[in-house]
This record gives structure tokens, sequence and C-alpha cells, in this order.
């Protein structure tokens, strides 16, 4: 039998556990098992970072998700050109990422389309991405409409991979019977239009300018999701950007179901050099610091003051309030099987500061129930502390990290284009139109360093490798 326990469990098959659904760790990851996905690919996919942003981020979120495999047919003889991958075959990078690359036409799995869609029978769950400017959408495949993926802002491609993934993953589970039947979308440029979010007010400029350097303060789920939106941006190749990248632990085998920067090799390394290997290795410049994130925290002359906060911590939190940045985008995401898809964000500085919004008294952690399930299995096993320590972790999943991330780095990217900051924004990706959050405002802190982006032409065909 595998032992499973809190450093080994599956974080999303944790759901059906946390529900009841099944009576051990072991059922829950033969369910998720049979969980499948297929990402066709079709002409035009390419052309844009957008379109490569896109395809890679479906793929990386969802082999961690469908734990029965994803499928990848198509178009995929050509060379990517997103940092983080520039210059890969897009069929290698397919592989390495744990795809099938297939020959067949017709499927049954749910499918999630990029470019021309397929002429052939589509299966039940067929379902269109699509981006334009700061927009993206999700549709089903036939409905008509859709964005024009032309003007090209990978930002807007990661949004469109999370939720196909997440539309997918509700097909799958049953969550939502109107998944895979219904048009969902949003703008980046301002996240709080709901009914009239495709309007040419929303879709925002073209994107220009990335930032230079950034603090990204924790290397888990979400710090990785930062790191990755950040490997899928226009960076020019002799400007890439530097990163200072601040954590203590090391991979543990669940991590491997959230961190898109994770692989089984890097098990027992400290997660802070994983991901600086992999980002240096597309260019990039980094810092490391392997301690906790503190009071007091300082920055030095030369070190970024833009910061992304990824951890997981209300303490770490209530700290950001002494640490010498003049800007931070902190997110927080859902943690139970029914909200985890629930994303909050934070914007300093805002109306409020840190130790505000999270007040002393909410550092108290409240002690872990048990459901029966958990309880027959702390009885069977003879393993109360494990039980406890395993029903405490977090459901959580990378296709919700992603788009919590690139709505992060969006509230640093939008002053550079002119645009404003949102204080604080929560979304819930089971239904998009939930969407609330504080007026927009001008951004008040020290402008963040910044490179132009290195654009290519909307639609330049690619050259196969």
């Amino acid at each position: 039998m595998t032992e499973f326990n809190a450093d080994s469990m599956h974080r999303l098959a944790k759901m059906a556990l946390d529900a009841g659904e099944v009576a051990s760790p072991e059922e829950a990851v033969a369910l998720f098992s049979r969980y499948r996905l297929r990402i066709h690919l079709g002409h035009g996919w390419v052309n844009t970072l957008a379109g490569q942003a896109c395809f890679l981020t479906a793929l990386n979120t969802a082999v961690r998700a469908f734990l029965g495999g994803v499928e990848v047919y198509g178009d995929l003889d050509h060379a990517l050109d997103v940092p983080l991958y520039q210059g890969r075959s897009a069929c290698g990078v397919a592989e390495e990422l744990g795809a099938a690359v297939v020959n067949n036409a017709t499927t049954e799995l749910p499918t999630l389309v990029l470019g021309v869609a397929p002429e052939d029978a589509l299966p039940a769950f067929c379902v269109q991405l699509s981006w334009d400017h700061w927009r993206f959408e999700i549709a089903p495949v036939g409905a008509g409409g859709g964005l024009t993926c032309a003007d090209d802002n990978p930002l807007a491609g990661i949004g469109a991979a999370a939720l196909g993934v997440n539309e997918a993953f509700m097909h799958v589970r049953g969550d939502l019977a109107d998944s895979g039947h219904r048009s969902v979308g949003m703008s980046l440029w301002n996240p709080l239009a709901v009914a009239d979010w495709r309007g040419d007010a929303h879709k925002g400029p073209e994107l220009a300018y990335l930032p230079k350097a950034l603090w990204l303060v924790g290397l888990g789920h979400l710090g990785q999701a930062y790191a990755w939106a950040l490997g899928m941006l226009p960076y020019p190749t002799d400007s890439r950007p530097h990163l200072v990248l601040q954590d203590f632990d090391k991979a543990a085998k669940s991590n491997l179901s959230t961190c898109l920067l994770l692989w089984a090799a890097d098990l027992l390394k400290p997660k802070v050099r994983a991901v600086a290997t992999r980002l240096e290795t597309a260019g990039f410049s980094t810092a490391l610091v392997e301690r906790r994130f503190g009071s007091g925290h300082r920055v030095m002359g030369d070190e970024p003051t833009t910061a992304l906060f990824g951890v997981d911590n209300v303490a770490a939190r209530r700290d950001l309030d002494t640490a010498e940045f003049s800007q931070v985008v902190e997110t927080g995401l859902g943690s139970g099987y029914r909200d985890f898809r629930n994303i909050r964000l934070h914007t300093f500085p805002g109306p409020r500061l840190p130790s505000q919004i999270w007040t002393a008294e909410s550092t108290a952690q409240a002690a872990t129930e048990l459901n029966d399930t958990y309880k027959k299995l702390a009885d069977e096993r003879k393993d109360i502390c494990g039980m406890t320590l395993l029903a405490s972790r977090a459901v959580a999943t990378p296709f919700v990290g992603v788009l919590a991330a690139a709505m992060a780095l969006t509230e640093v990217m939008r002053p550079l284009h002119g645009g404003l900051v949102y204080a604080a924004l929560d979304v819930q990706m089971k239904s998009l139109r939930h969407r609330t959050g504080a007026p927009p405002m001008t951004y008040q802190g020290l402008q963040t360093a910044f490179v132009q982006a290195a654009m290519q032409p909307a639609g330049r065909a690619r050259e196969g490798t």
C-alpha cells in the first residue's frame, strides 16, 4: 500500500476525502486517475505568445489535475518563443510536461481547442479558448463569436487556459451542469466589468511595458504561478527580469500537484533553488533568500521594491506593514473543497494597512475538525496525528493559482500602461460573474522599474522546427 500523508497526498484529489466521497487516500487518487483531458491545437494557435502561453499553461495545469492523462493533438511542428521555452519544439515540450502526443483525430475525451476548431464530429465537451488585449474567454465550439486571438498579451492567454481547465474539471467532476455549455470571460484591464467585460472600453492598451525586477515572497503554489506567468511574457532576450526569490522550504511530493516549476527530480531540494535553475536557464537573473519572511523586512538599495506575495500565513501578511517594499500585490486562495476556486487579491499601498485587514486576533489557528472519513482512517491506521495533519492541508490546484498570478501581475503592469490599481478584488472561478472589489484608484507608490516588451507583429507565422 502506498503511504499517503500530508506531504505526499495529491492536493486536488484530497477534495474527495474532504467531501466524504471516498473512504481512503488510495480511493481518492484512483478516482482522479479516471479523469482525462485532450487539447486540440488548430492552425494559428502558435502565431501569438498569448496562444503559446495558453497552450503551455493549459497543459502544465491539466497534467497536475487530470491524473488519467492529457492528450495533445494537432499542429505541433513549431518552435516556441515564450522565454521559458524559447527555441524549443512544441511537440518536445508537450511530452516533457507530461502529455501524450496523439495522431487520432476523433475523440470522446473532454477537449479544449486553441486555434482553428476541428471539422470532425465533436465530443460532448468541446470548448474554444480565445483572447484579445487584456481579455480572455471560453465558449462552446460552434457557439460563434469569440475573441480575435490577434493582440498579443500572454496574461490573457494564461487566463483563458485557467478558465478552460477549470471548466473541463467541473465537467468531469459533475460540479456544474452548465459546464462546457456557457460562455465565460473576463477583462484583466477592468476585472470588475461583469455584464459588459467584452466591450472595447475594457480591452486595455497594447502590451508595451514589463516589470524589470520583482521580489517573489514564497515559492509554493502561488509563488511558482507568478514565476511561470513571468516566463511567458515577451521580455527581450537581453533584458530578462531580475527576480529575488524568497522561500525556506523543500519540495515534497504533494507540491508536485500544485507547483508549476517542480518535477519529481526536485523532491527534497529547496524550492527556491529548483525555481532559480529553471528561470536562469531562460535567461532570468536571480538572487536567493532562504529564510522566512518576517517583521522588519529590509530592501537594499539595488534590490527590487515591488513584491508579489504568495505566503499563506496571516502573521506573515501582517508583517507586510513593516516591509520596505514600495508596492506589494498579495493573493490568497480558498482552501476547502467547496471554495478552493476562490481568489482574493490585495494591492498595497491601499486604503488599509495589512495589519488592519489581518488583525492580531485572526492569527490564531482554528482547530482542525475531522469528518467521519478522517476519523475512520485515524482509527484504522492508528495515526490520529497524521490524519489530523492531512485534514488540515488545503485543497489546491494550479489552474486556480495561474489565474491569481495573471491578476496579480496585472496590478503591477496596469499602472505602467496608464491604468489604475485595485486595492481589493474577489473572484469566484466557479461562477465568474460573482466578482467584487474596491473601486479602482491611482497608484500612489514608487513606479516599478520597467523594460519595453519585445512584441512581434500580430499573426506572424512562426517557423517549424
